[in-house]
């Protein structure tokens, strides 16, 4: 008895049916909320999330993925962008930009993408940090900077300045207190 060709080519069939049938169920909702979420209009987002749903079943039969999920999630903010960006290059050449307020709109998004907050927040810290240790008692700012900005011990601290290794560790103890009070907002909790 031999090998029945159409027997297995429909089996094999069936399988990969069945295999893209698991990976739509498992991901197409939250893949078309994703997309959505970019692009706004219900029709594009489904074309887009077919594709990538597509691409991603194709990269599987290739190799295997170690997260489909990721995969398919960068598939889908890429067709996403390219969506947007001719969606942009659309709005230019035939809608020309001539709405002062479109244009102040984006130019506001344009400059709130190109902050860089750590830069912003440091300088902040810095700035407060400053002002603590300016107000701070002459000694308790003097141990806190020779401990925390000169690395100095505080057994040589203490013989620097005269006074008792239990003295250095109140007033950095101290120091320390006012700077988490003045610096709480920007301190993370753990």
């Amino acid at each position: 008895m031999g090998f029945n060709f159409s027997y297995g080519l429909s089996y094999v069939m069936k399988q990969i049916v069945q295999h893209f049938d698991q990976l739509f169920k498992e991901y197409h909702q939250r893949s078309f909320l994703f997309a959505k979420s970019f692009v706004h209009i219900d029709a594009v987002a489904e074309d887009i999330t077919a594709d990538a749903l597509l691409a991603t079943w194709e990269r599987m039969q290739e190799e295997t993925l170690l997260s489909p999920k990721c995969f398919l999630l960068r598939v889908i903010k890429n067709k996403a962008l390219d969506y947007l960006k001719h969606q942009r290059i659309h709005r230019q050449l035939i809608e020309p930009l001539d709405n002062w307020d479109e244009w102040e709109l984006q130019l506001r998004i344009d400059s709130l993408n190109e902050i860089n907050e750590e830069r912003v927040f440091l300088q902040e810290i810095k700035t407060i940090t400053q002002q603590t240790l300016d107000a701070m008692p002459l000694k308790t700012r003097a141990v806190f900077e020779l401990s925390r900005q000169q690395y100095i011990s505080g057994k040589d601290i203490a013989q620097q300045l005269g006074i008792s290794l239990k003295g250095v560790e109140y007033h950095i103890t101290k120091a320390l207190k006012v700077l988490t009070i003045n610096l709480k907002d920007y301190m993370v909790a753990s």
